[in-house]
């Protein structure tokens, strides 16, 4: 049978790397005495894959994995042993056994949404950032420098930008909730919008991203848009 499930990575662990993630998932299965399913030949591996990776300094509401077991088991049952295993700031908060009409994650992946709150170097207010977004999204490209697989080059990244607006409010720092395409082949990687924005303004500065939600089609089953 395949589980499919999704865990919280708190923002305490989120300069844990993705391949550090994926032993901490392994051991804590081998902890809770899981029927994993692992893969034949000369180094087995559980069969446990995810819909993407979350980029290192990230935290997360939800990052969906599917792992295959060898028997059936109830998903209560077994997101309650794998919580009892896991370490601090990192737990799962639903599961379900996926029929055979439910496709791999990482195919049914279409968008993210994010909230990314803004530390530049010097102030900005509220409305100058809304209004430097609001220019973004009215244009028809926003050309970054790219770094490919043949080299660094000049790309359109408007197209993977679905939506983005500041938060309602007056605290500090500024937030934005993003909205971008994500799929197998690609999307947007929000370093890169990142660098569009605080080009814009002119100034420097870093953020903080928290993923809120992955989207996927083809199953109501998970998160998905209207």
């Amino acid at each position: 049978m395949r589980i499919i499930a999704a865990f919280q990575k708190d923002k305490g662990i989120s300069y844990t790397s993705h391949l550090d993630v994926q032993r901490t998932l392994q051991r804590a299965f081998r902890r809770a005495g899981l029927p994993l399913a692992y893969t034949n030949g000369f180094n087995p591996h559980p069969k446990l894959s995810f819909a993407t990776a979350l980029a290192t300094g990230f935290s997360s509401d939800g990052e969906w994995i599917e792992a295959e077991l060898e028997r059936d088991m109830d998903p209560a049952e077994w997101m309650e042993r794998v919580n009892a295993a896991m370490p601090n700031g990192m737990r799962f908060v639903t599961a379900f056994v996926a029929d055979a009409s439910i496709d791999t994650l990482s195919k049914m992946l279409c968008c993210a949404r994010y909230t990314v709150s803004l530390y530049p170097e010097e102030p900005i207010t509220r409305e100058r950032v809304q209004k430097t977004l609001s220019v973004l999204m009215e244009s028809e490209e926003i050309i970054v420098q790219k770094k490919t697989k043949s080299g660094v080059k000049p790309t359109n990244i408007r197209p993977e930008i679905i939506e983005a607006f500041v938060t309602d409010g007056t605290e500090d720092p500024v937030r934005i909730e993003l909205l971008g395409s994500l799929t197998v082949t690609g999307g947007l990687r929000v370093e890169t919008f990142l660098n569009a924005l605080y080009g814009r303004l002119g100034v420097s500065g870093f953020a903080s991203v928290h993923r809120n939600a992955l989207y996927f089609t083809g199953s109501d089953r998970l998160p998905h848009l209207a």
